[in-house]
């Protein structure tokens, strides 16, 4: 099951595309085209063979006219998998085949370890295609304490505290992380909120929250806390009515495949989970439910 661990990079990502493209440039000496926006690319990569393999997130890079000038497929590994080997390019070759751009492997791995196994496992054998991951770990993020870098680049700071969140030293980034928060507005630090709190582990968080309840003004921290817990309870809320229509589908045998499962989790729409739970009561099928 994926971890806060796993999940809070990717989400950082999607939140902010310009935090891959300053990994890419300043880890990796990667040169990222000029570009206007980004946006988020449909993770499925079908095969011949009947079977679809997920990455964990892809991003588009595009200029004005919405045309893809680099995209990037991001991949979070806590842990070694050999296969790996195949399913990576996989990613790599189908995005570069349907948009005819240039497409980046970036890869989050928590553990140095496991990451010096994967950079191994990519080693040229003299036959197969050539792959070059850029994989990076915690220690190659730098820990953000400059409070105008804060301002400027939010999600690097966030990243920040996600990377160096097992370290003592993480608490010397809060008036930073606090300053970020402030600078992008309550509305969207709310979602950085939640994946600081998502992401560092309970003792970091633990110091962090005190830091937010005694050493932020109040005005701010009053309102950014009333609208995380308003948030919170929206989700929670959700998340319930989701799992009846998941329960009542179960109870009258209707077959409910993974990734529809995961659409229905998704859904914080509560009108619409509504109505899904009230054909749930009478469906034969799924599509009775999602129609």
């Amino acid at each position: 099951m994926p971890s806060g661990e796993h999940e809070t990079p990717i989400a950082l990502a999607k939140l902010d595309p310009s935090l891959v493209a300053w990994l890419l440039a300043n880890l990796f000496d990667v040169k990222v085209p000029d570009y206007h926006h980004a946006r988020a690319q449909a993770t499925d990569v079908r095969v011949v063979v009947p079977r679809t393999y997920h990455a964990d997130a892809m991003l588009v890079f595009c200029d004005a006219a919405d045309r893809p000038v680099l995209a990037v497929v991001l991949e979070v590994q806590r842990g070694w998998d050999a296969t790996k080997r195949r399913t990576w390019p996989l990613y790599v070759a189908q995005l570069e085949a349907e948009l005819d751009v240039a497409v980046a492997l970036l890869v989050y791995c928590p553990v140095p370890a496991v990451a010096g196994r994967y950079q191994d496992l990519f080693g040229f054998d003299g036959i197969s295609l050539v792959l070059r991951p850029l994989i990076f770990t915690p220690g190659q993020v730098p820990l953000v304490v400059d409070v105008e870098v804060a301002r400027a680049s939010p999600a690097l700071v966030v990243l920040s505290a996600l990377c160096h969140g097992g370290s003592a030293e993480v608490d010397a980034l809060f008036p930073a992380l606090a300053a970020a928060l402030r600078a992008v507005g309550p509305n969207k630090a709310v979602l950085y909120y939640d994946i600081v709190l998502a992401g560092l582990p309970e003792a970091s968080r633990v110091r962090w929250e005190a830091f937010m309840t005694t050493a932020v003004g109040s005005e701010f921290r009053s309102e950014l806390f009333q609208r995380v817990a308003a948030e919170g309870e929206a989700r929670g809320e959700a998340r319930g009515e989701a799992r009846a229509v998941l329960t009542v589908l179960a109870a009258r045998g209707v077959v409910v495949p993974a990734e529809v499962r995961e659409r229905i989790l998704a859904c914080t729409d509560l009108a619409q989970l509504d109505r899904w739970l009230h054909r749930a009561s009478t469906a034969t099928t799924v599509d009775d439910v999602l129609r």
